[in-house]
């Protein structure tokens, strides 16, 4: 069995797979049957997510007999970070 997960962008024009992140093949995944995608990932294209955007997601199974229909578009979580960390900082002595 295996998932394709696909991540919608953030004017929900079209959705993307990550394959990287999100490999619905690998056994891990799918015993978990959750991904994480990194902040840093979603942020950039095709996904274009900012801070406090909901990630929107749907997803097909794939098994003996074939593929699923699409599931429904759900909103599992928000976009949530902090800044990052400064950096080459030089100190002023």
């Amino acid at each position: 069995m295996s998932y394709t997960i696909y991540l919608r962008n953030v004017d929900g024009s079209e959705f993307s797979i990550d394959a990287t992140n999100c490999d619905g093949s690998d056994q891990t995944i799918v015993d978990m049957r959750a991904c994480l995608v990194p902040n840093k990932v979603l942020n950039k294209a095709p996904y274009n997510l900012l801070w406090g955007n909901s990630v929107y997601a749907k997803f097909t199974v794939t098994n003996f007999y074939g593929t699923s229909p699409v599931s429904p578009v759900g909103n599992g979580a928000i976009l949530v970070n902090g800044p990052s960390a400064p950096l080459n900082v030089k100190e002023d002595r």
